[in-house]
Protein backbone atom coordinates (compact mmCIF):
# COMPACT_ATOMS: atom_id res chain seq x y z
CA UNK A 1 0.00 0.00 0.00
CA UNK A 2 1.29 3.48 -1.16
CA UNK A 3 1.32 6.90 0.63
CA UNK A 4 1.18 9.31 -2.11
CA UNK A 5 1.07 13.01 -2.86
CA UNK A 6 -0.93 13.61 -5.71
CA UNK A 7 -2.64 15.90 -7.97
CA UNK A 8 -6.36 14.57 -8.96
CA UNK A 9 -6.73 15.79 -12.44
CA UNK A 10 -3.43 13.32 -13.12
CA UNK A 11 -3.74 9.69 -13.34
CA UNK A 12 -0.65 8.03 -12.03
CA UNK A 13 -0.39 4.18 -11.78
CA UNK A 14 3.47 3.93 -10.91
CA UNK A 15 5.62 6.29 -9.15
CA UNK A 16 9.55 5.16 -8.18
CA UNK A 17 11.39 7.84 -7.40
CA UNK A 18 10.52 10.28 -4.89
CA UNK A 19 13.10 13.01 -6.45
CA UNK A 20 11.40 13.28 -9.26
CA UNK A 21 8.43 14.96 -8.24
CA UNK A 22 7.94 17.87 -5.56
CA UNK A 23 5.00 17.93 -2.79
CA UNK A 24 3.23 20.27 -5.63
CA UNK A 25 2.90 17.25 -8.03
CA UNK A 26 3.73 13.52 -6.56
CA UNK A 27 5.36 11.88 -3.39
CA UNK A 28 5.41 7.77 -3.52
CA UNK A 29 6.14 7.08 0.49
CA UNK A 30 5.36 3.42 0.09
CA UNK A 31 6.12 0.51 2.00
CA UNK A 32 8.90 -0.68 -0.47
CA UNK A 33 10.60 2.24 0.12
CA UNK A 34 13.71 1.09 -0.04
CA UNK A 35 13.63 0.02 -3.61
CA UNK A 36 11.95 3.31 -4.62
CA UNK A 37 14.46 5.86 -2.75
CA UNK A 38 16.45 7.96 -4.80
CA UNK A 39 19.99 9.05 -3.14
CA UNK A 40 19.22 12.69 -3.67
CA UNK A 41 16.62 12.35 -0.62
CA UNK A 42 19.63 10.41 1.18
CA UNK A 43 22.15 12.79 0.83
CA UNK A 44 19.52 15.79 1.61
CA UNK A 45 18.89 13.66 5.14
CA UNK A 46 22.73 13.52 5.68
CA UNK A 47 23.60 17.23 4.62
CA UNK A 48 20.75 18.48 7.14
CA UNK A 49 22.14 16.69 10.02
CA UNK A 50 25.80 17.30 9.15
CA UNK A 51 23.96 21.56 9.01
CA UNK A 52 22.85 20.75 12.13
CA UNK A 53 25.89 19.08 13.69
CA UNK A 54 24.20 16.25 14.90
CA UNK A 55 25.28 12.75 14.89
CA UNK A 56 23.57 9.81 13.79
CA UNK A 57 22.97 8.41 17.04
CA UNK A 58 21.35 11.75 18.36
CA UNK A 59 18.82 11.89 15.41
CA UNK A 60 17.91 8.40 16.04
CA UNK A 61 17.65 8.81 19.72
CA UNK A 62 15.37 11.99 18.81
CA UNK A 63 13.41 9.91 16.15
CA UNK A 64 13.39 6.97 17.95
CA UNK A 65 14.89 4.63 15.82
CA UNK A 66 17.65 2.58 15.81
CA UNK A 67 20.81 3.91 14.64
CA UNK A 68 21.47 1.39 11.94
CA UNK A 69 18.06 2.49 10.52
CA UNK A 70 18.78 6.22 10.00
CA UNK A 71 22.22 5.00 8.88
CA UNK A 72 20.56 2.66 6.00
CA UNK A 73 17.77 5.73 5.18
CA UNK A 74 20.59 7.99 4.50
CA UNK A 75 22.06 5.64 2.66
CA UNK A 76 19.12 4.67 0.73
CA UNK A 77 18.75 1.09 1.72
CA UNK A 78 15.78 1.23 4.66
CA UNK A 79 12.39 0.94 4.05
CA UNK A 80 11.24 3.65 5.79
CA UNK A 81 7.15 4.77 6.18
CA UNK A 82 5.27 7.88 6.48
CA UNK A 83 5.81 8.33 9.96
CA UNK A 84 9.04 7.21 9.98
CA UNK A 85 10.67 9.55 8.39
CA UNK A 86 8.27 11.90 9.58
CA UNK A 87 10.05 11.10 13.24
CA UNK A 88 13.71 11.51 11.24
CA UNK A 89 12.05 15.17 10.24
CA UNK A 90 10.98 16.21 13.88
CA UNK A 91 14.54 15.15 15.72
CA UNK A 92 16.21 17.54 12.64
CA UNK A 93 14.02 19.80 13.33
CA UNK A 94 12.33 20.24 9.90
CA UNK A 95 9.19 19.57 8.33
CA UNK A 96 8.51 16.24 6.45
CA UNK A 97 7.77 18.68 3.31
CA UNK A 98 11.37 19.85 3.36
CA UNK A 99 13.08 16.54 2.35
CA UNK A 100 11.01 16.63 -1.36
CA UNK A 101 11.59 20.81 -2.00
CA UNK A 102 13.87 22.06 -4.12
CA UNK A 103 16.60 24.57 -3.22
CA UNK A 104 14.35 27.19 -5.00
CA UNK A 105 11.30 26.89 -2.98
CA UNK A 106 13.42 27.52 -0.05
CA UNK A 107 14.55 30.98 -1.62
CA UNK A 108 13.34 34.02 0.79
CA UNK A 109 10.77 35.84 -1.33
CA UNK A 110 11.13 40.09 -1.83
CA UNK A 111 8.69 42.42 0.83
CA UNK A 112 5.37 41.61 -1.18
CA UNK A 113 3.60 44.92 -2.59
CA UNK A 114 -0.24 45.26 -0.68
CA UNK A 115 -1.74 45.88 -4.13
CA UNK A 116 0.40 42.78 -5.83
CA UNK A 117 -2.11 39.83 -6.08
CA UNK A 118 -0.05 37.83 -8.27
CA UNK A 119 0.84 35.11 -5.24
CA UNK A 120 -2.71 34.72 -4.72
CA UNK A 121 -3.66 31.35 -5.92
CA UNK A 122 -7.02 29.35 -6.48
CA UNK A 123 -7.60 25.59 -6.42
CA UNK A 124 -10.09 24.19 -7.98
CA UNK A 125 -12.30 21.66 -6.49
CA UNK A 126 -11.39 19.31 -9.39
CA UNK A 127 -7.29 20.04 -8.63
CA UNK A 128 -6.88 19.27 -5.30
CA UNK A 129 -3.89 17.13 -4.19
CA UNK A 130 -4.12 14.05 -1.98
CA UNK A 131 -2.45 12.19 0.65
CA UNK A 132 -3.48 8.66 0.81
CA UNK A 133 -2.74 6.78 3.84
CA UNK A 134 -2.07 3.17 4.15
CA UNK A 135 -4.86 0.85 5.49
CA UNK A 136 -7.48 4.32 5.07
CA UNK A 137 -10.40 3.77 2.61
CA UNK A 138 -10.42 7.69 1.22
CA UNK A 139 -7.50 10.09 0.77
CA UNK A 140 -7.20 13.43 2.42
CA UNK A 141 -7.41 16.23 0.35
CA UNK A 142 -4.97 19.03 0.44
CA UNK A 143 -7.03 22.23 0.28
CA UNK A 144 -4.07 24.46 -0.19
CA UNK A 145 -2.09 25.13 -2.96
CA UNK A 146 0.78 22.83 -1.65
CA UNK A 147 3.23 22.87 1.54
CA UNK A 148 5.49 25.68 0.71
CA UNK A 149 3.26 28.12 3.17
CA UNK A 150 2.90 28.90 6.38
CA UNK A 151 -0.52 26.42 6.60
CA UNK A 152 -1.45 23.16 5.76
CA UNK A 153 -5.21 22.65 5.40
CA UNK A 154 -6.56 19.27 4.95
CA UNK A 155 -9.94 17.79 4.53
CA UNK A 156 -10.60 14.31 5.97
CA UNK A 157 -12.77 11.77 5.04
CA UNK A 158 -13.23 8.90 7.31
CA UNK A 159 -15.06 5.67 6.89
CA UNK A 160 -16.74 3.87 9.74
CA UNK A 161 -13.57 2.43 11.64
CA UNK A 162 -10.90 3.96 10.03
CA UNK A 163 -8.06 5.33 12.11
CA UNK A 164 -6.38 9.11 10.75
CA UNK A 165 -2.76 8.02 11.84
CA UNK A 166 -0.69 5.87 9.99
CA UNK A 167 1.70 2.70 10.77
CA UNK A 168 -0.84 0.25 11.06
CA UNK A 169 -3.28 2.63 12.59
CA UNK A 170 -1.25 2.61 16.14
CA UNK A 171 1.19 5.33 16.34
CA UNK A 172 0.58 8.38 18.06
CA UNK A 173 2.03 11.35 15.99
CA UNK A 174 4.30 14.06 17.01
CA UNK A 175 5.69 17.24 15.37
CA UNK A 176 6.51 20.56 15.62
CA UNK A 177 3.49 23.11 15.39
CA UNK A 178 -0.43 23.51 16.34
CA UNK A 179 -2.88 21.70 15.05
CA UNK A 180 -6.70 23.06 14.70
CA UNK A 181 -9.63 20.38 13.31
CA UNK A 182 -13.39 20.61 12.97
CA UNK A 183 -15.76 18.10 12.68
CA UNK A 184 -17.89 18.63 9.62
CA UNK A 185 -19.91 15.49 10.42
CA UNK A 186 -20.28 12.23 12.39
CA UNK A 187 -18.42 11.89 15.23
CA UNK A 188 -14.84 11.36 15.90
CA UNK A 189 -12.31 10.58 18.30
CA UNK A 190 -9.12 12.40 19.37
CA UNK A 191 -6.27 11.14 21.60
CA UNK A 192 -3.92 13.96 23.10
CA UNK A 193 -1.33 12.89 25.23
CA UNK A 194 -2.57 10.43 27.80
CA UNK A 195 -6.63 12.10 27.30
CA UNK A 196 -9.29 11.15 24.93
CA UNK A 197 -11.93 13.14 23.58
CA UNK A 198 -15.43 12.20 21.76
CA UNK A 199 -16.11 14.95 19.30
CA UNK A 200 -19.71 15.63 17.48
CA UNK A 201 -20.93 17.91 14.28
CA UNK A 202 -19.58 21.34 14.82
CA UNK A 203 -17.16 20.74 17.38
CA UNK A 204 -13.64 22.19 17.26
CA UNK A 205 -10.26 20.91 18.44
CA UNK A 206 -6.91 22.80 18.87
CA UNK A 207 -3.39 21.32 20.45
CA UNK A 208 0.08 21.71 20.04
CA UNK A 209 1.59 19.23 17.58
CA UNK A 210 4.23 18.14 19.85
CA UNK A 211 1.79 16.58 21.79
CA UNK A 212 1.46 12.67 20.54
CA UNK A 213 -1.82 12.57 19.25
CA UNK A 214 -4.19 10.76 16.93
CA UNK A 215 -7.86 10.38 16.01
CA UNK A 216 -10.56 7.56 14.65
CA UNK A 217 -13.74 7.66 13.45
CA UNK A 218 -16.62 6.03 15.87
CA UNK A 219 -19.97 5.13 14.90
CA UNK A 220 -21.45 3.61 11.68
CA UNK A 221 -21.12 6.96 9.77
CA UNK A 222 -18.67 8.50 7.73
CA UNK A 223 -16.71 10.95 9.28
CA UNK A 224 -15.73 14.46 7.65
CA UNK A 225 -13.30 16.44 9.16
CA UNK A 226 -11.31 19.76 8.19
CA UNK A 227 -7.57 20.31 9.68
CA UNK A 228 -5.29 23.41 9.50
CA UNK A 229 -1.63 22.80 10.82
CA UNK A 230 1.00 25.24 10.71
CA UNK A 231 3.67 24.96 9.62
CA UNK A 232 2.58 22.43 7.30
CA UNK A 233 4.09 18.74 8.48
CA UNK A 234 3.12 15.83 5.64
Amino acid sequence: MQSVVVDEGVDVSVVSKLVNFSLTEVVSLSADLARSTDATLAEKLRAIRREKGLTLQQVADGAGLSKAFVSQIESGMANPSLASLKRVGNALGIPLAALFESAANGASRSPVDPGDTSEVRVVRRDRRKRLVWPGRRNPSSLLTPDLRGKLEVLLDVLEPGDSATDEEERCMMTHEGEEFGLILEGRYEATVGDRTYVLEEGDTITYPSRIPHRGRALGDRRVTTLWVITPPSF
